[in-house]
C-alpha cells in the first residue's frame, strides 16, 4: 500500500526531507495526538539527527498547515475546532470529488478489481474492529482513485488535508472502533463504476468524505 507523501515522482533525500516523510507517516498512523506539543530537540534525538534538519522538517509541516505554532517556540499537532473541520470538509469535498471525476475515465479492469479487493479488506477490518487496517484501507481506496486522475497539484493539496485531520480521525477510530464507521459509500462508488455513471461515482466519494468529517465533528473531541 502506498503511504502519505509517496505520490511525488522525485523525493529529495536530505535529512530534513527524509524526516519529514517519516513524520507524515507517523501523523497518519496515530503517532501524534491532537494538541500534542512537539519538541524539535526531542524529534532530533529520537531520529538521531541534528537540530537543524529536525527544525526544517517541522517547519515544512507548519507551512502546509499540518502542524501549527502554539507560540513563538512551541509546535503542536492542531486540535480541530468546528470552523477548521468545516473548512477541511469543504476543501476535501471540492478537491476529492474533482479528482474522482477526472479519474473515472482512466479506470481499467485491474483498477476496479483492486478497489474491490481493498473494499473487501475494509469489510474484514470492520468485522474484526481492526482500527489500523481500517484507516490504511480507507486511505488505499481513496488514493488509488485519486492517483488515476493524474493531477499532481490537486493530489498534493489533498494529501495535506488528510494529514491535517488524520490525528483526530485516528483518535475517533480508537475511541469508537472501526466497527462504528460505515463505509457504504464505497460500495455506491463501485456500483457507479459498474454502471459507467461518472456523476454518481464522484457523488459517492463526496458523500463518503462528508460522512467521515461529520463523524469527527459529532464525536465531541473537537474544540468549541
Amino acid at each position: 500500500m502506498s503511504v502519505v507523501g509517496a505520490t511525488e515522482h522525485y523525493k529529495p533525500n536530505t535529512k530534513a526531507d527524509d524526516l519529514q516523510r517519516r513524520l507524515r507517516r507517523s501523523l497518519f498512523d496515530g503517532g501524534f495526538r491532537p494538541g500534542q506539543a512537539i519538541s524539535i530537540r526531542r524529534i532530533a534525538e529520537e531520529h538521531d539527527i541534528s537540530v537543524i534538519p529536525a527544525r526544517d522538517a517541522l517547519r515544512g509541516l507548519v507551512a502546509e498547515g499540518i502542524l501549527v505554532f502554539k507560540d513563538s517556540r512551541t509546535i503542536v499537532v492542531p486540535e480541530l475546532d468546528k470552523q477548521r473541520i468545516r473548512d477541511i470538509r469543504f476543501a476535501r469535498v471540492s478537491l476529492e470529488r474533482e479528482l474522482a471525476y477526472r479519474a473515472f475515465a482512466k479506470f481499467d479492469a485491474a483498477d476496479i478489481a483492486a478497489l474491490r479487493a481493498i473494499d473487501a479488506r475494509l469489510d474484514q477490518a470492520i468485522e474484526t474492529n481492526d482500527t489500523r487496517a481500517y484507516v490504511h484501507g480507507n486511505y488505499a481506496f481513496h488514493f488509488h482513485i485519486y492517483e488515476r486522475a493524474d493531477s499532481p497539484v490537486i493530489l498534493r493539496l489533498v494529501e495535506s488535508l488528510w494529514l491535517q485531520y488524520a490525528p483526530s480521525m485516528r483518535m475517533v477510530c480508537t475511541l469508537f472502533g472501526a466497527s462504528g464507521i460505515a463505509h457504504d459509500y464505497h460500495r455506491m462508488a463501485l456500483a457507479a463504476l459498474d454502471c459507467g455513471d461518472r456523476d454518481n461515482f464522484a457523488a459517492a466519494i463526496a458523500s463518503d468524505i462528508r460522512q467521515g468529517m461529520d463523524f469527527i465533528a459529532d464525536a465531541n473531541i473537537t474544540k468549541p
